[in-house]
């Protein structure tokens, strides 16, 4: 048995051991139709906005439900209008820790990993980290207390 906390073998663990797939990603100069639609054929909450290699902002769901949902916007207006500006990025090399901090901090679900350029490589998202959290410490995934602060709005079972 370790005697490392959980919160040490997280700071171990490194951006680019997390299993991610190829990231979505397009010029800001995309209209917003464009960009939902990229979203939607990709099955991804999000698209990452490069200019030149360089990641100048994210669109989110969560954009979309802020900035588009019951207003009156021009669907032909640039994504860049609606991005989320100068995201949190993060480096293949930094903790996992770093990353679940990040996440929490910004309450951001995907995080660009960018080069020492800013150019970008993969995206971390929280699903993939789950998965990854799940997998490599399922003891201590499975075997967490209840939270005596939550409330059970629905009961258990079938």
């Amino acid at each position: 048995m370790s005697s490392k906390s959980v919160e040490e073998l997280l700071n171990e663990k490194k951006v680019f051991q997390v299993p991610k797939g190829d990231p979505i990603f397009a010029s800001p100069d995309i209209t917003v139709q464009k960009a939902i639609e990229i979203m939607q054929q990709e099955h991804h909450g999000y698209i990452v906005l490069v200019n030149n290699k360089k990641v100048i902002g994210v669109f989110t769901e969560t954009d979309v439900s802020r900035k588009i949902l019951d207003h009156s916007i021009n669907w032909d207006s640039p994504v860049s209008e609606f991005m989320t500006a100068n995201p949190i990025t993060i480096k293949k090399d930094d903790s996992v820790g770093k990353a679940i901090a990040l996440m929490g901090e910004g309450r951001v679900y995907h995080l660009p990993i960018v080069d020492d350029k800013g150019n970008l490589e993969e995206v971390l998202s929280v699903r993939a980290l789950i998965r990854f959290l799940a997998e490599f410490y399922p003891t201590e995934v499975y075997n967490l207390p209840p939270d005596p602060d939550k409330i059970v709005e629905t009961a258990e079972g079938g």
